[in-house]
């Protein structure tokens, strides 16, 4: 039986990556802070199979007791699924240094600590790397300089990684959703409707009709496409970063 690992899992597009592994007969461990959520979550499993640990990814030591568990209980790592990540409102003349601080070392930082602890697990059972990045890789949105940034980065942390890592058999890939109903999405429309004076209905009207499809995307429609990378159906696949959007960022 395989085990994952995954970040930022109580909410969201993590949760949905839980409950997707587990499904599959995966062993899961999840990391996260909100720790009501992920006891809810845990709720719906065996105890056994699906562990969750209470820790911040900008803790490297946190995030060693969590993966130490792992090792413990399961046996070892075969996929890191780095999926924690927040998002502030902010342009380039009006973000202040502690929110640009915080979203560096959240969603860069913690997903460095993050592989940094993890990746001589995977060596060892030539596992496999899923990052959450986003479709702003690829395509700008205003209000959103230092998310857009951040995510940025990650895109060349899965390129780099997978060069580095190939050799010993382990794959990295990102996946890159465009806006999909989590609550990191909620706020995002919340400051727009504020911004605006528009009512928050109307803002996720205009965002989807923004989209090919003509709707916002689903959690579990991106944890498909994690479950997929992390699999060994996806044993040729690295160094790629995926767009889930909806077809956004084909205009």
């Amino acid at each position: 039986m395989k085990t994952v690992f995954i970040t930022g899992g109580a909410t969201g597009i993590g949760a949905a990556s839980v409950e997707k592994f587990a499904t599959e007969g995966w062993q899961v461990l999840f990391l996260d802070t909100e720790e009501e959520a992920a006891l809810n979550l845990c709720r719906k499993f065996n105890e056994n199979r699906v562990i969750f640990r209470k820790g911040d990814t900008r803790n490297r030591v946190e995030i060693r007791e969590a993966v130490s568990t792992a090792i413990l209980m399961f046996g070892g790592v075969d996929a890191v699924i780095a999926n924690a990540g927040i998002y502030q409102k902010s342009s380039l003349f009006d973000i202040r240094d502690e929110v640009l601080d915080e979203m560096i070392d959240v969603n860069i930082k913690g997903t460095i600590h993050t592989l940094q602890v993890t990746i001589p697990f995977l060596k060892e059972r030539s596992g496999s790397i899923v990052i959450n990045a986003s479709s702003q890789n690829f395509i700008g949105k205003p209000n959103s300089f230092v998310y857009g940034l951040t995510k940025g980065a990650l895109e060349e942390i899965t390129k780099s990684l997978a060069v580095e890592l190939g050799p010993c058999g382990v794959r990295v890939n990102s996946v890159c959703p465009g806006t999909i109903r989590t609550q990191l999405a909620n706020k995002v429309i919340s400051n727009w409707a504020e911004m605006t004076g528009k009512t928050e209905t109307e803002c996720w009207q205009e965002e989807a009709a923004l989209f090919p499809l003509g709707r916002i995307g689903k959690p579990k429609e991106v944890a498909e496409l994690i479950y997929f990378l992390a699999s060994d159906a996806a044993n040729m696949i690295t160094g790629e970063n995926l767009v889930v959007d909806g077809g956004y960022t084909i205009h």
